[in-house]
C-alpha cells in the first residue's frame, strides 16, 4: 500500500507543477534503473501504466524493459509514443529528433499528444527562461539546463493550440518543474 501513496504524492505534485508552470516541486525516489534518476524513475510510476505508450530518446533497450516492468507501459516508437523519456546522458542529436518526432495530437483529439519527460544535468550551462500563460500571475522567470534549439522546437510544436508537447524537467536533486503547452518560454537576454 505504501508503493500506492507515494506514487499518489508525486502525482499531486506534478499537477500542482502544470497548474503553477514555474513552480518547482521536490520529488522523492524510491526505486531505481540504471542510467535515470530515481526521480524520474518516480515520475514513471506515477504517470505511465497499460494504457499509454512511452519510449527513450535514444531508445534505450535496458530502460525501456526496466520501465515496462516497473509500469506495465507499452514501448512504441517515438512517434506515437505517448511519453517520451529524455535520460540526462541523451546526446543533443537524440534530444532534438524524440521532440521533433512527438506527436502533438489533432484538433479532433489534441490530448493524444507526447508528455516529454526530460532529465537535466545541472553542470550543463542554464539559460534563465522567462514564462508567461495560464497559472501565472504575470512572469515567471526560472533556470532550465536546456538549449536554444530545444526551446526554438518546442515552440514549434506548441505553435497551434490546442496541440502541443507538455514538458517534465528533473534534475538530479530531485526538483522538477512542469511546463504545459500553454506555457510560452522567452530567453531573458542581459
Amino acid at each position: 500500500m505504501e508503493a500506492v501513496h507515494f506514487t499518489q504524492r508525486a502525482f499531486r505534485i506534478l499537477l500542482n507543477c502544470f497548474a503553477r508552470p514555474g513552480t518547482a516541486g521536490k520529488l522523492e525516489s524510491n526505486h531505481t534503473v540504471n542510467n535515470l534518476y530515481g526521480e524520474t524513475v518516480t515520475v514513471c510510476r506515477s504517470l505511465l501504466d497499460g494504457e499509454v505508450s512511452f519510449q527513450t530518446a535514444n531508445e534505450h533497450r535496458e530502460i525501456n524493459q526496466s520501465l515496462r516492468a516497473l509500469t506495465g507501459g507499452q514501448i512504441e516508437p517515438l512517434e506515437q509514443a505517448d511519453f517520451i523519456i529524455i535520460p540526462h546522458g541523451a546526446e543533443r542529436q537524440q534530444l532534438l529528433k524524440a521532440v521533433e518526432l512527438a506527436k502533438v495530437g489533432n484538433l479532433i483529439d489534441p490530448q493524444k499528444s507526447a508528455t516529454i519527460i526530460m532529465e537535466l544535468d545541472e553542470a550543463t550551462a542554464t539559460i534563465v527562461a522567462q514564462l508567461t500563460g495560464p497559472g501565472i500571475a504575470t512572469v515567471e522567470n526560472v533556470e532550465l539546463a536546456v538549449c536554444k534549439e530545444f526551446l526554438a522546437l518546442r515552440a514549434s510544436k506548441n505553435k497551434e493550440f490546442p496541440l502541443g508537447i507538455d514538458c517534465i524537467f528533473i534534475e538530479r536533486s530531485g526538483r522538477v518543474i512542469a511546463l504545459p503547452r500553454t506555457t510560452t518560454i522567452s530567453e531573458v537576454t542581459n
